[in-house]
């Protein structure tokens, strides 16, 4: 896979690992649903997007249980130690920044642009900069104090969900047995609650849905107007699974058997894709990550509230500098 050499090592790793799970009929997001969102263990920032999917992945591929991260640095800071031979163990994670030619620090976009707003002129400074670090799990550290495996609870609620729906301006039914999206009405459209075997199906269906109407020209301006077994379209479907689980992840929710064997039928749209070009799985996540923001926006009440918090899920973490 030539296309795949151009990749960053945790690119590459990522992508051989969706495709080997797509040869095997497995969708590879399934193993965030088992996972908790992995988190740097000293910053207490969680991960996203590529770094959020990769060390999900791992953590469930060697059974890790913690779903704590921390450098080698942080461990020595912190006198912590390995409980056991770590060699090969480490999991490389990628930051991008700003890097200041002045001071060679990296800065979050955050405090990049309050810098340039505050100096127009030193703008001029900075280049965009991608800085890569090795994490352990705290499933072999020594030191780093243990807690409870997280036990994931029913905390999404339909006022979640309903604050979406109205704020985005989506029209919104429930009626026979698909669910779909609609962009030419813009409507989502799912069976009857009660159908559903859990209400977790029902959320993550919703979920989904909802992805899929962020696309909307008035929202995020996607293509949609595509067609059933076209590569567009199974692109635009890998866009809302990608963003559906991260949030599902959040919530502790679990796609039902009938959503899973529904969107078993793009696996080989979904591999051919990653194989002609790898790139496009990291398009498909940075798509993602604006529509969990977009929805998660739009998730309270807006006449209470006309500021959003701003989560400390970010993408830049330079808790290690």
């Amino acid at each position: 896979m030539t296309a795949n050499n151009k990749l960053s090592k945790t690119r590459r790793e990522l992508v051989d690992m969706y495709i080997k799970s797509l040869e095997e009929d497995v969708i590879p997001w399934e193993q965030m649903w088992k996972t908790s969102v992995p988190e740097n263990g000293v910053s207490k920032i969680k991960y996203r997007g590529v770094n959020n999917l990769y060390l999900s992945f791992i953590s469930q591929k060697r059974n890790y249980q913690d779903n704590r991260w921390v450098t080698f640095k942080q461990m020595v800071k912190n006198n912590w130690k390995f409980v056991k031979e770590a060699k090969g163990q480490g999991v490389t994670v990628e930051y991008w920044g700003m890097k200041n030619k002045n001071d060679h620090k990296i800065y979050n976009f955050e405090e990049y642009q309050k810098i340039i707003n505050e100096d127009p002129d030193k703008e001029k400074d900075f280049r965009l900069s991608k800085v890569s670090y090795t994490v352990f799990n705290g499933d072999l550290i020594d030191g780093l104090i243990k807690t409870k495996k997280e036990v994931k609870k029913d905390i999404i609620s339909n006022d979640y969900i309903d604050n979406i729906i109205k704020n985005i301006g989506v029209k919104y039914k429930e009626e026979g047995s698909e669910a779909f999206y609609n962009p030419i009405k813009d409507i989502v459209v799912l069976p009857p609650s009660n159908t559903f075997e859990t209400s977790n199906a029902y959320y993550a269906t919703q979920l989904h849905e909802l992805s899929h109407s962020s696309g909307h020209e008035s929202r995020l301006n996607r293509n949609l107007r595509n067609f059933f077994g076209t590569p567009d379209y199974a692109k635009e479907e890998l866009r809302a699974e990608i963003s559906s689980s991260f949030l599902m992840q959040k919530f502790g929710l679990e796609e039902d058997l009938r959503h899973l064997n529904n969107h078993k039928s793009y696996v080989q749209n979904w591999l051919q894709t990653l194989k002609n070009n790898p790139q496009e799985l990291f398009d498909a996540i940075s798509d993602s990550n604006k529509i969990v923001d977009y929805l998660e926006a739009n998730s309270i009440i807006k006449e209470k509230s006309n500021v959003i918090e701003k989560s400390n899920e970010m993408e830049i973490d330079i808790c290690e500098m």
